[in-house]
């Protein structure tokens, strides 16, 4: 016959299994729940993925009829920049560092490039430059006020030199002053600055040929 010392010890074990069990029930329905709240999420990213994908295939299907996929192919950081943006798979601008108070209009135009590389890296970039949003002399104005004119000036020495103009192929991405896709640059864009850039390479030429000139000139005075 079972003591009544081990019938209560047998019952403190079963209810023991018992607490246990409701325990492990209930972390399991709360882990259904994080399931299903990730399901969710989930599809809603699916569903928003397909939008934007039906938005991607609109556009591919506008640039093909326009016939700028020719372009892509020497460019084809324009149509990856167009995916990026179109599936809102960039990455989060970084903060803009902080800039002293002062005054910009007293920079010199080199050094006011040099700060806004610094504060907008995604849209300055002199090692390897990038096609400028039309009208960012407005967006920079608005972004930092001063003098237009003295805006124009710094961005001269960005958007006037061989390196920035030969980036100006059709169907390249512009930029905003936050590296956003903000455009692409017409044949006709891309015409001009060819026509900028032979000129210049043309007057580089000259200033060559007229040192080389004035160096056989000094050489036959000194005789």
């Amino acid at each position: 016959m079972t003591s009544p010392q081990k019938i209560e010890q047998l019952f403190e074990q079963l209810s023991y299994y018992a607490e246990q069990s409701q325990l492990t029930q209930a972390q399991a329905q709360q882990r259904i729940a994080e399931l299903e709240g990730e399901n969710s999420a989930l599809h809603q990213r699916v569903n928003q993925l397909e939008e934007r994908l039906q938005l991607l295939r609109s556009k591919l299907t506008q640039h093909l009829q326009q016939g700028q996929p020719q372009t892509w192919l020497a460019r084809p950081e324009a149509l990856m920049a167009m995916i990026r943006d179109t599936l809102g798979l960039n990455e989060p601008a970084p903060e803009p560092s902080q800039a002293p108070q002062q005054n910009l209009d007293a920079l010199s135009p080199q050094q006011r490039l040099a700060y806004w590389e610094k504060r907008y890296p995604r849209a300055f970039m002199p090692g390897a430059p990038q096609p400028l949003k039309i009208g960012i002399h407005e967006e920079l104005l608005a972004a930092e006020g001063g003098e237009l004119k003295r805006i124009h000036r710094a961005l001269a020495h960005y958007v006037k030199v061989p390196r920035y103009l030969r980036s100006i192929q059709a169907g390249a991405v512009r930029l905003d002053l936050e590296g956003n896709n903000a455009g692409f640059v017409t044949a006709q864009e891309a015409s001009f600055a060819q026509q900028q850039l032979h000129q210049l390479e043309q007057q580089k030429e000259e200033k060559r040929q007229q040192a080389r000139l004035d160096q056989k000139l000094k050489q036959l005075v000194q005789r």
